[in-house]
């Protein structure tokens, strides 16, 4: 899988002329079918240590809801903007062994 994105370089194309090639240095292909297997499970275990660690979560009705994500975007979700700050800092250190960023 490393071999599959080492030394990986793209070009973008606007209403037919190319940009030149540049090199692609972190993330993974959009539209990739292999995607989905290298990043969720990640995902998924950096979430699941941040929710319990954290008191993250909005209650509807019946229903407790911690986060909001889809692909490479999460949306933590806390009442107390103090929880919010302490679970972001969780996430900020659970995601380090995957060499993930956070902006």
């Amino acid at each position: 899988m490393k071999e599959f994105y080492t030394d990986t370089v793209s070009s973008v194309r606007v209403e037919g002329t190319f940009s030149n090639w540049f090199e692609i240095r972190s993330g993974v292909g959009q539209g990739c079918s292999i995607t989905p297997s290298l990043f969720l499970p990640p995902m998924d275990w950096v979430l699941e240590r941040t929710e319990h660690k954290g008191f993250l979560g909005v209650t509807l009705g019946d229903e407790v809801f911690t986060d909001l994500d889809f692909a490479d975007d999460v949306a933590l979700l806390a009442e107390m903007l103090e929880i919010l700050i302490l679970s972001f800092d969780v996430m900020r250190q659970e995601v380090c062994p995957f060499d993930l960023e956070i902006n």
